[in-house]
């Protein structure tokens, strides 16, 4: 569905944002943002199941453009000169995944007024000094598994706009940073989605974060954080986000 779309492209100062929008005629509008080793192509599964408008970013010096300053409030500010460009205001829903939370819940506290909900798939909630260096690395390979790379090739053999070599800039160590930097999560949020597994570097059932009652937590059986979907994982996730889309 997105292959047929037309990208859309804005300017943050000098650096080019690209983003598909599809109009369904509704009074309310979903963003998926997605995360560090993705593009907004992993949504793809999902689009047939809303009937919101849907706007689908290509977060900038990942794929499709160059991006001189990464950090999460100029991506959230990316987010409003789209809102702002297709004239919404109001009642919008993100839907973030791993980094993508991040930038979904620092959109979510400057422009409040903006957002109904927020949706979290995989949300990061470790700091760096609290992982520490050996950690961190052994969290990697236990989120991602043993078959990373294998299974890396294969998604870039489908994805076209991913030359191998895209795999190396994407260690974007400033980023990471700002996004380790920071776990207080809004209020907007209603649900967190998180991987089957208990990865240290993401929420699992014994954060504190899980006592607030705006925060609903879901696992899927089996998830890995790099999104590969089989069929039943699909509908898993489809469940919930139209549950959750819809205020059940």
């Amino acid at each position: 569905m997105t292959k047929k779309l037309p990208f859309k492209e804005i300017f943050n100062e000098d650096n080019p944002v690209y983003y598909q929008f599809i109009d369904n005629k509704s009074k309310k509008t979903v963003i998926f943002i997605h995360g560090l080793f993705s593009s907004s192509s992993i949504f793809r599964h999902f689009l047939q199941f809303i009937k919101y408008n849907i706007i689908l970013v290509e977060l900038r010096g990942i794929v499709y453009s160059k991006c001189d300053k990464p950090y999460l409030k100029n991506y959230a500010e990316d987010i409003r000169l789209i809102l702002e460009n297709e004239k919404i205001d109001k009642n919008v829903i993100l839907i973030g995944y791993s980094m993508g939370c991040s930038i979904a819940n620092e959109f979510a506290e400057k422009h409040s007024e903006m957002v109904d909900k927020v949706i979290m798939l995989a949300p990061i909630n470790r700091t760096f000094k609290e992982i520490g260096r050996f950690n961190f690395i052994r969290s990697l390979k236990d989120t991602f598994g043993k078959h990373f790379f294998k299974r890396w090739r294969d998604y870039l053999r489908i994805e076209k706009n991913w030359p191998f070599y895209k795999l190396f800039s994407l260690f974007n160590f400033k980023l990471l940073k700002d996004v380790f930097k920071k776990l207080d999560f809004t209020c907007k949020c209603k649900i967190i989605i998180l991987n089957g597994k208990e990865s240290f570097l993401y929420f699992n059932k014994k954060d504190h974060h899980l006592g607030q009652p705006n925060i609903h937590y879901q696992e899927i059986e089996d998830l890995d954080h790099f999104l590969f979907l089989t069929k039943k994982r699909i509908e898993d996730i489809s469940k919930l986000l139209i549950a959750h889309l819809n205020g059940t």
